[in-house]
C-alpha cells in the first residue's frame, strides 16, 4: 500500500490525467443509449412533447399490465416500428423495458439513425408500478 502512494506521490500528474479520462469514458459510456429519466418526465414528454412511448417487454408482460399509448415492440424490430409509425427524428422517443436495462441497446440503435431525443426510462416498468402508477391491460 505505501508503494502505491509513493507512486501517485511520484507521478500525480500522470495519476489524476487518468482518473480524468476514466471519469469521461464513464459519462460517454452512461449516455450512449439515451437519456435516463424518471417516471415524472416520462409523463411530462407523453402529456406535453407528444413522446412515442415503446415498451420492449415481452408481448406476454405487455399483456399483463403497460403504460397507456405505449407500443409493444420486440428490440430486433424497432427500427421497422419507428419507420411504420414515420416518427420524425426530433419526436421524443422514451424507451422502456422491465428493469431498465436492455433499453439502452435499442436507443443505440435509433441513435446510430438520427434520432435525436432518446430517454431511457430508469428502473422501467418495475419502478413504474412500484410507485402505483397506472396501468392498461
Amino acid at each position: 500500500m505505501e508503494t502505491l502512494f509513493l507512486f501517485i506521490g511520484e507521478n500525480y500528474i500522470v495519476f489524476f490525467l487518468l482518473l480524468f479520462f476514466i471519469l469521461l469514458l464513464f459519462l460517454h459510456e452512461k449516455n450512449q443509449g439515451g437519456k435516463k429519466i424518471d417516471s415524472n418526465e416520462v409523463t411530462r414528454l407523453i402529456n406535453k412533447e407528444d413522446g412515442l412511448l415503446l415498451d420492449l417487454r415481452s408481448s406476454s408482460e405487455y399483456s399483463s399490465g403497460h403504460i397507456v399509448g405505449a407500443y409493444n415492440v420486440e428490440p430486433k424490430q424497432i427500427l421497422e416500428k419507428i419507420n411504420s409509425l414515420k416518427t420524425p427524428k426530433e419526436r421524443p422517443i422514451i424507451l422502456i423495458c422491465r428493469t431498465g436495462s436492455s433499453s439502452s441497446s435499442a436507443g443505440k440503435e435509433l441513435k446510430k439513425v438520427g434520432f435525436q431525443s432518446i430517454n431511457v426510462m430508469s428502473g422501467g416498468m418495475m419502478s413504474w408500478q412500484s410507485q402505483g402508477l397506472p396501468l392498461s391491460k
